[in-house]
């Protein structure tokens, strides 16, 4: 008999654990409630993937070294509308990806158009995401759309393969709520 309520004891332990679990706010959300827009947001220039993802831009899957990718990289055109954010401090609304992490921190993350890559494996074409990068690190806000500021670079990126692997990076300076 005390077995048996030993293991009614542990079920409902068990039980308890898992209800306050998801009545607990997620560390996303509260990372989210901290966010605040910086004081100098009226210094960059508002832009979003409805711009940077408005044409179709082919991606090689050789190495550029080969003949047939540059071919297909010089069929690329990046328009004029776009080439002009190059080093510009921008704010976009975006989803985080952390890629990197140093002691609770997120150094190094994706910004993606939408999260439907994580959440429904659709594959983003190279014009929907930024990779971007922070000295300070943020702590991860995932799931929610949050702006990201920052100086844009846009441009074809290689890796040491000489393999395309996009064509915006941001070094991002803070995040803030939506507007």
């Amino acid at each position: 008999m005390i077995r048996y309520k030993a293991i009614g004891v542990c079920v409902a332990a068990v039980g308890i654990g898992w209800i306050l679990n998801i009545l607990r706010p997620s560390t996303s959300i509260v990372n989210f409630q901290e966010l605040t827009h910086p004081e100098n947001r009226g210094t960059y220039t508002v832009t979003g993937f409805d711009l940077l993802s408005d044409f179709t831009f082919q991606v090689p899957e050789v190495s550029c070294e080969d003949p047939r990718a540059l071919e297909i990289l010089q069929s690329n055109e990046i328009p004029e509308s776009v080439r002009r954010l190059n080093n510009q401090k921008v704010a976009i609304q975006g989803y985080m990806l952390p890629l990197k992490s140093v002691g609770g921190r997120v150094k190094e993350f994706l910004i993606l158009r939408d999260h439907s890559w994580c959440c429904y494996g659709k594959i983003p074409e190279i014009n929907e995401w930024i990779s971007a990068k922070s000295k300070i690190g943020f702590k991860p806000v995932l799931d929610v759309p949050i702006n990201f500021y920052g100086k844009l670079m846009v441009g074809e990126k290689f890796d040491e393969n000489r393999f395309l692997v996009g064509i915006y990076q941001m070094d991002c300076d803070t995040l803030g709520p939506p507007y």
